[in-house]
């Protein structure tokens, strides 16, 4: 695998297209086009998900002079905090499997040469052993294959002591009302198969711990939209898994309209009602 780290002047030399290999390891949802990335991005944007990235920036605690390996860094809205949060003596290195998240991100973190990205497989970092003070991976490693080999990995790059911060979600934990459950249950099944594990909270302790992490501590960040609108993250998710279970498991698009039309015609007297688990890993190397 060929790895190039870059930073804002160097983006046309900056891994054009992910690493064959990438292919075999991580879910292809992850390899978002453009369209896809600034959905995602719009959803990230939400008061719902700002409000729980800022839960995990004052869990880690960054320090001026920190290096930092941000590990799905998406749009970079959690890279470019972490950047001025080490300041010009620390680093930042974001890396993504997602072109078109990549380059939203160098866009955003232009003014911060500290803050540098790379197109990096989970399970083959790049990083030097015990060359890195803290890591960050918000709903990445849901998406990858080979858990055991992804852990080990950011085990290797953090120094002993080093602190690792991983936030993922159990879609099981869905609750979302509409007037046609069978359909809703069809959906969320057909959702989950994005993802090789829809609910890695229920054993990522575990895996922490067989990959040598010490004080290993979970905390849940529920998401509760009780109203329809636009500015949630349910109502931005509505497109975003749309997208993804459209012509899957028999969901028709006349289908997939159908469902969107009912969640978002749904108000307070018909009973809007989303919420969402996700689950704050933290852990010592």
């Amino acid at each position: 695998m060929v790895i190039e780290w870059c930073d804002h002047h160097t983006v046309p030399n900056c891994a054009a297209s992910y690493h064959p290999r990438m292919n075999q390891t991580t879910s292809t949802l992850a390899q978002f086009d453009d369209v896809g990335a600034r959905r995602i991005e719009a959803v990230y944007l939400t008061p719902d998900v700002v409000a729980q990235r800022e839960t995990a920036l004052r869990l880690l605690a960054p320090q001026i002079g920190e290096r930092i390996l941000d590990i799905g860094c998406g749009p970079g809205l959690t890279s470019q905090a972490l950047g001025e949060a080490v300041g010009a003596s620390g680093s930042v290195w974001a890396v993504d499997i997602s072109e078109p998240m990549l380059g939203l991100a160098r866009q955003r973190c232009h003014a911060l040469p500290q803050v540098r990205f790379a197109n990096v497989d989970v399970t083959h970092l790049p990083q030097a052993d015990g060359s890195i003070d803290m890591a960050l991976a918000t709903q990445v490693y849901e998406y990858v294959p080979d858990i055991a080999q992804a852990l080990q990995e950011l085990a290797r790059v953090l120094r002993p002591g080093g602190r690792a911060l991983l936030v993922d979600t159990d879609w099981e934990s869905a609750v979302w009302a509409s007037r046609d459950d069978a359909r809703m249950r069809r959906v969320i099944d057909t959702w989950n198969q994005h993802i090789p594990w829809p609910q890695l909270p229920r054993s990522l302790m575990q895996a922490l711990r067989r990959a040598g992490f010490n004080d290993v501590q979970v905390q849940v960040m529920p998401l509760l939209n009780t109203h329809f609108d636009a500015q949630t993250y349910s109502a931005g998710m509505l497109d975003v898994i749309g997208a993804f279970v459209t012509g899957r498991a028999g969901l028709s698009a006349q289908d997939v309209a159908d469902w969107q039309a009912d969640v978002r015609s749904m108000d307070l007297s018909t009973g809007y009602f989303f919420s969402l688990n996700r689950y704050v890993f933290t852990a010592t190397a």
